[in-house]
């Protein structure tokens, strides 16, 4: 009797450390910080550059579009023969000197949105937090500056044409750019995780005049 029984409980030590397994690794994805898929990196595809509300610029899947809502034309110039490296662009964001703020230079704000493989955007918490630290949020932006229609060329500091003002303690995911002299450049928006880049865009060609 004491043989079977000591059987039987032992019999049942894989399911209860099974069940306990189970238990903590549903408790794991339940405190992802981002969404509820239990993602260990962000599945960025894409994204959306908003200014005042509207999408100024779309990329997905290593395509640019332009102005989808033909509603910041002003701020866009579409050409059939803008490259960047090999890859075909058709456009660019353009700032000219009435977008500017007269004092200082400065764009209005731009804010990016990343995509997901269906085109939705994706929650991501923001690094900082009501001016603190955000402990759930692994993510910020980083920024690269290429030489026109080039994948290859980065500019030296002290050469681009315009700076990229980005501040991740308060502003996550907005940013402005600010004029430093007239010119293009290519931007390169890297989605930063930790110590890598969970997504890199193709340079988006960006004129100030």
């Amino acid at each position: 009797m004491y043989t079977a029984l000591n059987r039987g409980c032992n019999s049942r030590k894989p399911l209860l450390l099974a069940v306990l397994m189970l238990s903590f690794v549903l408790q794991g994805c339940e405190n992802n910080p981002v969404g509820s898929e239990g993602w260990d990196h962000v599945p960025a595809v894409g994204y959306e550059l908003e200014m005042d509300g509207k999408v100024l610029v779309s990329y997905f899947m290593r395509e640019f579009t332009f102005d989808p809502s033909g509603e910041l034309g002003d701020y866009v110039l579409l050409d059939d023969e803008i490259y960047s490296g090999s890859f075909f662009v058709g456009g660019l964001v353009r700032f000219q000197e009435h977008h500017l703020d007269p004092e200082s230079g400065k764009t209005p704000k731009l804010t990016i949105f990343f995509l997901d493989e269906h085109r939705q955007r994706l929650d991501i918490p923001e690094y900082y937090k009501n001016g603190a630290r955000n402990p759930d949020a692994e993510w910020k932006l980083e920024f690269q500056s290429f030489h026109p229609r080039c994948r290859e060329q980065q500019f030296k500091p002290e050469e681009r044409p315009f700076d990229v003002l980005y501040d991740a303690t308060h502003e996550t995911w907005n940013f402005r750019l600010q004029k430093r002299s007239q010119g293009e450049a290519g931007i390169r928006i890297n989605l930063f995780h930790l110590d890598h880049y969970d997504m890199t865009s193709i340079p988006l060609p960006v004129k100030l005049n």
